[in-house]
């Protein structure tokens, strides 16, 4: 049975996301529809590069994502679908959402949807969510080749991403996201951290601009409430954190302000 899973900014008090289900159904009845998020903050591409990514990685090969986070719909941008090694196919705007799950699953075919047979007749503007990627993904559930969605692109666009580093003994990089517990995500992974500190280390972490004192633990339980902590979180980064606060909110923490961190 094919998995289909959405993910989007356009939360859940409007009739949008209804309406992309609504658009599987009609085409797929049978198909299982997953939630992954609709609360991507607005227009916010790069988040949603990374939660689509970390997300994806716990679905099975063949599973179809759609996704609907697109300030330029309408526009001249495409519409795109992407195939990766595993047979993951993601469906949505050629706006550079899919940076990191070409990156973290491979290329194996990237097209643009030009094929009008695989969607409504009626288009709009405004919602090729609901009228153009959820009806492609749909027929892509009921086995619809990729070749059928349109012709072959020779690339897509991809997001302006940097790259964490660390060069004596001071690592460099940025925020990726922020969750809803006021947590603060990284592009640092393991490989990095874990050449800089050992458990129980206090790290001096600034972040724009902002200078913190943290200790580096493997979970929130292991520092007194209040106190700033960072650890390596469900998604494989490093994440900076208060103890049951909200670090995020104090600090004015937001994505792709750049992060520097040393040994205290």
């Amino acid at each position: 049975m094919a998995i289909v899973a959405l993910l989007s900014d356009l939360g859940l008090k409007d009739y949008f996301v209804g309406a992309i289900k609504g658009a599987i159904l009609a085409i797929n009845p049978a198909a299982t529809i997953v939630d992954v998020t609709h609360e991507i903050p607005r227009h916010d591409v790069f988040t949603a590069a990374f939660t689509l990514a970390s997300a994806a990685e716990t679905f099975p090969n063949g599973t179809i994502f759609v996704v609907v986070v697109d300030p330029g719909v309408g526009t001249e941008r495409k519409g795109i679908l992407l195939r990766t090694d595993n047979d993951f196919l993601f469906v949505g705007p050629d706006n550079g959402v899919f940076t990191l799950v070409a990156q973290r699953f491979g290329v194996k075919e990237i097209r643009e949807l030009t094929n009008q047979k695989l969607m409504r007749k009626n288009i709009s503007a405004t919602f090729h969510g609901r009228d153009i990627f959820a009806p492609v993904a749909a027929y892509l559930s009921l086995g619809v080749s990729t070749s059928e969605v349109g012709p072959v692109l020779p690339d897509m666009k991809k997001l302006d991403l940097v790259k964490a580093e660390i060069v004596e003994g001071e690592i460099t990089g940025e925020v990726v996201a922020i969750d809803d517990f006021g947590n603060i995500l990284t592009n640092i992974g393991s490989n990095l951290i874990e050449r800089l500190a050992k458990i129980d280390e206090t790290l001096i972490i600034e972040i724009g601009g902002k200078s913190l004192l943290a200790k580096f633990v493997r979970t929130f339980g292991e520092v007194g409430p209040g106190e700033v902590l960072c650890y390596l979180g469900s998604a494989g980064v490093l994440e900076i954190a208060k103890n049951l606060g909200n670090l995020a909110e104090e600090i004015d923490a937001r994505p792709h302000l750049k992060i520097r961190i040393t040994k205290a």
